[in-house]
């Protein structure tokens, strides 16, 4: 769920300038610098961790072939199974982000060519683009029907198959900036209900399912939509800055894990799995949920917040933040 939600959350969050300007709200965006913007906000922790986590695989004499890194200096390694999750297994999202990055403009220009339904346009062109996700997943399933799972989720979850995410997204965001003033308070809080209790049933309902999901269930074609649908929901409310929204995301524990949420989710696999290495050497065993509870949550926090300050802030341009609103936090982890 974890990639899920930043899947929605950046339609959400970087598309508001382009709808802005399309509304006649705000200035027109400037391409390259809103480029430039994406890649000093997640290239150098990105670029840094892969020299790390290189070094250590060449310690234990593990170390891919110089292609493998090539291929993930340059966002490239979801083309071959192999190297998707060959030094860190959250860099397969990192190209799907990317992807979405690179079309936005477009999709914005898109949605300009109908300037004077500009309702109509961002609509259709999020219905089509979730229409256009369902089909990759289909269509591509009908291809690896026979195939093991991991090459079901290679082949699935290409940038593609993901783009309802940011459609959601990015409809949400033209909701947020021509009505934002129309919802109520309670709406607000509703629609932060509706999200977090949608997100748990659909975990429920998944894991009902796990033993089938991946043998052509038909909540591997349309449970990744609806799943977006309820994150949609609590961004949007989450956004809104209802009462509930405040009292969850307002606070300075969240606004900080919000700040370190990139580094914490680049570091916190390879430290889960330093973690178990070290319980097996010295002899953990049985139920060991706790002892990562324990020892991950703490250490993840620690070394996301030195590479947030060391490596991330130095290349980003420093602005205020809103913290008299939720969405200072959404966009701090977008």
């Amino acid at each position: 769920m974890g990639a899920n939600v930043f899947f929605v959350l950046s339609g959400f969050l970087l598309a508001i300038p382009f709808v802005r300007y399309l509304e006649g709200k705000g200035g027109r965006v400037n391409v390259g610098a809103y480029l430039l913007r994406r890649i000093k906000r997640v290239v150098p922790a990105y670029w840094l961790q892969i020299a790390i986590l290189s070094l250590v695989l060449y310690s234990v004499s593990a170390l891919p072939g110089w292609q493998v890194i090539a291929a993930h200096f340059v966002f490239l390694q979801d083309l071959r199974q192999d190297y998707m999750s060959a030094i860190n297994g959250v860099y397969w999202t990192l190209p799907v982000e990317f992807g979405y990055y690179l079309v936005l403009p477009l999709f914005a220009a898109i949605a300009g060519r109908s300037f004077a339904r500009k309702r109509a346009a961002w609509l259709m062109l999020s219905v089509a683009l979730i229409a256009a996700a369902v089909a990759w997943r289909t269509l591509m399933y009908a291809i690896v029907a026979d195939a093991p799972q991991p090459t079901k989720f290679f082949v699935l979850l290409q940038f593609p198959g993901l783009i309802d995410h940011f459609a959601i997204g990015m409809l949400l965001s033209w909701v947020y900036v021509c009505h934002a003033r129309s919802f109520s308070p309670a709406m607000s809080d509703a629609l932060v209900i509706l999200g977090l209790s949608g997100i748990v049933g659909m975990m429920a309902l998944v894991d009902h399912y796990y033993v089938d999901y991946w043998n052509g269930h038909v909540m591997l074609f349309l449970g990744y939509t609806i799943t977006a649908t309820f994150i949609g929901a609590l961004v949007l409310g989450t956004a809104l800055a209802g009462r509930l929204s405040r009292a969850l995301f307002a606070n300075a524990p969240m606004l900080f894990i919000g700040i370190i949420s990139y580094s914490l989710y680049l570091w916190h696999i390879p430290i889960i799995r330093w973690t178990m290495t070290l319980l097996d050497r010295f002899g953990v065993t049985g139920d060991r949920l706790w002892w990562l509870v324990a020892l991950c949550i703490p250490a993840s926090v620690l070394v996301a917040t030195i590479s947030y300050y060391c490596v991330e802030r130095p290349f980003m341009a420093r602005k205020p933040a809103d913290r008299s609103r939720p969405i200072a936090a959404l966009r701090q982890s977008g």
